[in-house]
Order: structure tokens, then sequence, then C-alpha cells
């Protein structure tokens, strides 16, 4: 069996990939993605059976994703669901129309939406990309002078997908988080995320194990099947007034947090499944 990980950068969590992959007799073939071309339509002469998506770039990611499935390779996770996955506006959205619970939260572009928005809303509240990730420009706004002043500094940036923001309640969740890991259709681990406004293990927030009732784990499986997700790692909010929320769903999802507070072989887990789909 053959399996081939795709990825920009050789982080912790494509070395315990491939350390996993090895040690349960499957080839690993490692893609860079940086030194290597991926064909549309045409398969090579080196058959893979087996994709992992590990791209850290997010538009390379569902278009790589995509060029594998043109050739007839299955890839984990598929390219629609990635790209899905990495537009917060799109996922929250689709996230809400199958009836799991998100953060209050509008659509603006333009500084004329996004005070309408804002009164709506109410203050503070956050303001944030549709796409990014660790928290990147995810602002915590108090005030209209403060979002007036956030505003004008993203509107210099020449991407428009940058400017396409999301305003959003402020979830009263105290100083944490949850992050379930969501392998195949289950909850492999759950972390707490402890920090401040932003609460990202790579950016270090501390972290520890998170034992989840059967509700929440209900709603991380939910929230990644409900976005074609197979592999996802899903951000849920605990209201301290009661409830939860889903505020994100990260397709190409860092696991090294999850596996140092549980102490579970996640990379072994996601291999077992890996292997499992080859051998159907």
């Amino acid at each position: 069996m053959r399996v081939g990980i795709a990825y920009t950068i050789y982080r912790w969590e494509e070395k315990e990939l491939t350390r996993a992959l090895r040690e349960r007799g499957a080839e690993v073939r490692l893609v860079h993605l940086e030194e290597q071309p991926i064909a549309i339509g045409s398969e090579g002469q080196d058959r893979i059976d087996i994709y992992i998506q590990r791209s850290i770039v997010r538009p390379l990611a569902p278009a790589v994703s995509a060029a594998i499935e043109s050739q007839g390779i299955r890839v984990v996770n598929r390219s629609i669901a990635t790209l899905i996955a990495q537009d917060k506006a799109v996922s929250l959205s689709i996230l809400s129309s199958k009836g799991i619970p998100v953060p209050k939260t509008y659509i603006a572009y333009g500084l004329g939406s996004i005070l309408e928005a804002a009164k709506l809303i109410g203050y503070p509240l956050v303001y944030k990309p549709s796409q990014g990730s660790w928290g990147r420009l995810v602002s915590l706004i108090k005030d209209e002078e403060m979002l007036r002043t956030i505003y004008e500094h993203r509107e210099v940036i020449q991407d428009p997908r940058a400017r396409v923001g999301l305003v959003q309640e402020l979830v009263d969740k105290g100083d944490r988080d949850i992050r379930a890991l969501v392998v195949g259709s289950r909850v492999v681990g759950a972390m707490y995320r402890i920090g401040g406004f932003v609460t990202n293990y790579a950016r270090g927030s501390e972290v520890v194990a998170a034992k989840l009732s059967p509700e929440v784990e209900d709603l991380a499986v939910r929230a990644a099947e409900a976005l074609g997700l197979e592999i996802a790692g899903v951000d849920i909010f605990e209201r301290r007034s009661g409830g939860y929320l889903v505020n994100e769903v990260n397709p190409v999802p860092e696991f090294k947090g999850v596996a140092t507070a549980t102490g579970i072989d996640v990379a072994g887990i996601i291999a077992e499944y890996i292997i499992s789909l080859v051998r159907r």
C-alpha cells in the first residue's frame, strides 16, 4: 500500500503521520509541494493508493487535492470539502443551515456594511477575515472608533478575499475553548485551549485534556460531516450561560496539541483510518 503525504512544511504532524503509516506497513511517499508539481488529469508512473492533504498554504490545499482527484486518486480531505471549510463565511452558513449552532455572524464588505453589522451585533464584537488561520487578523473590537481603524488597515490589503469580513458576536466563553479532533465519524481526542482572546496551541495557549459529553462529541461529528470532512479540528465555544457553539472547522488540522494534552497516538489513529479506506 502506498500513501502520499502532500505537504509544504514537514512539521511534527507530518513526521508523526510518516512514522505511524510506516509502522503499519504502508509505503509513504512524501510530496513536497514546493518541489514537485502535481499533474491534472494524468497519472504518473508511481501509482499512489491514497493521499493525505497536509498543505498549510490555504489556496494550495484544495487545488492540489483537486488535481490528485482528477487522476482518480482518493485524497483525505477531499478538495471541495477543504475549499468549503477554509472559508469561514461559507462554512458557518452551511453549519447553520444544518441546524448546528454557530455564533451570531454577519458577512460584511465595505465600511458601511461593517458599521451596520456592528449596530446589529453590538459592542464589544469580533471582526475577522473570512479566510485565515491561527487567529491571524482576528480582532476584538470595543467601539466604533476601533472598528473604523481596523477597517482602514484591512483596506490596504490588496487581496479582496482578505477584506470579506465577518462581524461576529463576542461569545462569553471565559478564557478557554474546545478543540475536538474528528477522524472518520468519531471524536478521537479533545482539549481545552486556555489563553486570552485568541486561543491557539501554535501561538502558545496552554492545553489540557477535555472529556467531552456525548452531546458535544455529537456536535463535533455533525459539524465535520456537514462540511464533508473526514479529518477535522472542530473549534467549539462553551458559553458560560450554557450551550455550545461551533466557531470553526479546520480541514487540515494540527494535532500536536491534542496529542500532547491527551497522550493519544493521534497519528496512529489517522494512519489506521487511511489504511482502512484503501482496504475497503
